[in-house]
């Protein structure tokens, strides 16, 4: 029999222990049941696609030279209604992983009244990667705000190519190390400009960088994350009954990649290189992000929350929605790592508001949402529809 934690996502509702953050760190704790999302149009699906072809392009800070590799989709939604935005995950791109355009297309599909803007992040695909003072920093704090609390330079490059292109990002949507990118990227952002943020399986919670190995510590956990991620995309593979992505997946691997030939064809974008030597899997950047990823808790001082509260001062008005997937080994204990992160929020930010934040624990893993694109939207499409108490 296979475990909860693989077949979850076939359900037809979800249910989730929730986390709600209220004032002077009180959290209660209820129980809530979330249905799942109505099948996406596969028109829609396919009109993403063309989006994401039309519109995949290399911007440059004209500051800094450092360039980003974005796309956007549901082209046909009111632009003044602001962006759903998230950059990609720890080795992730659109030019580097045709599954990303699918996962782009399929979230765009579920969301059609906003637009949807994905950022490749960095040191992946087209987007330069940090500096290297930056590199120093933050592999030695895991955080991605400065001391003073603004954001670190690459993100302030960030937002400058955003505000040229003519992006306003209203509601953000990210998985794994992405969510500590944006939430640095909130801190940057026009002052209340975001009104929800989705962020599953972030990282700089809990610590795995400390003990009798020292740096070996760090290199171990990052391997057994590797080789987990390996393990359990097999094992979802096999499990997943997801209705999306059993109708979806052969159009998408037979036609995506032909369709989207500014991306994928041989003459394209992607066969371009930028003005930095940095590979999305070499080792320094492997490296780099393993350790950074792997400081959190006391022991390094609260990254996760010190930025998360740095990024709520500047979107006071934000609702933010954490997944927490149980079996993700990003955490050493739930809830007890969630309590304890959301505990230090309300320390560190006394202006948080009782219901702000909510953490959600659901069965899963860190990679559940690969497989199961249903259950992922089903998730995000309550956090998006957060209203406040």
């Amino acid at each position: 029999m296979t475990s909860e934690t693989y077949t979850f996502g076939n359900n037809v509702s979800y249910e989730a222990t929730r986390l709600s953050l209220r004032q002077a760190g009180v959290i209660h704790t209820d129980t809530i049941v979330i249905p799942r999302r109505q099948y996406i149009n596969e028109n829609d699906y396919n009109q993403a696609i063309e989006d994401i072809n039309k519109t995949f392009r290399v911007l440059k800070d004209p500051e800094t030279g450092q360039q980003f590799e974005i796309a956007e989709a549901n082209l046909q939604a009111d632009p003044t209604k602001g962006f759903d935005a998230g950059l990609s995950t720890f080795t992730s791109s659109l030019t580097n992983n045709l599954g990303n355009a699918i996962e782009l297309a399929l979230r765009a599909a579920s969301q059609l009244d906003h637009r949807r803007l994905y950022i490749a992040s960095p040191g992946n695909g087209k987007t330069s990667y940090w500096s290297k003072k930056e590199q120093q920093y933050i592999r030695r704090t895991g955080r991605f705000t400065q001391e003073d609390g603004k954001a670190l330079p690459t993100i302030a490059a960030l937002k400058r190519v955003l505000d040229l292109g003519g992006y306003v990002i209203t509601r953000l949507s990210t998985d794994s190390a992405g969510g500590a990118y944006v939430t640095a990227l909130m801190r940057e952002l026009p002052e209340g400009q975001v009104t929800h943020a989705y962020i599953k399986s972030r990282p700089n919670i809990s610590e795995h960088g400390k003990g009798n190995l020292g740096n070996w510590q760090t290199y171990l956990w990052g391997l057994s994350i590797l080789i987990s991620d390996v393990l359990d995309d097999s094992r979802f593979r096999w499990a997943s009954a997801d209705p999306w992505k059993k109708k979806l997946e052969y159009v998408a691997k037979q036609t995506a990649r032909q369709r989207m030939p500014r991306i994928y064809a041989p003459e394209s974008i992607r066969e371009q290189r930028i003005q930095e030597d940095v590979r999305t899997h070499g080792l320094n950047k492997m490296w780099t992000d393993m350790q950074t990823l792997s400081r959190g808790g006391a022991a390094q001082s609260h990254p996760a929350a010190v930025d998360t509260a740095y990024a709520l001062a500047k979107q006071p008005e934000a609702l933010v929605t954490y997944h927490f997937p149980r079996n993700d080994r990003l955490y050493n204990l739930l809830p007890e790592d969630a309590e304890i992160f959301l505990r230090e929020i309300s320390h560190l930010g006394s202006f948080v508001t009782s219901g702000q934040i909510e953490a959600l624990i659901m069965p899963g893993a860190h990679r559940d949402h690969t497989y199961y694109p249903s259950f992922r939207q089903s998730i995000e499409s309550y956090a998006f529809q957060r209203i406040r108490q």
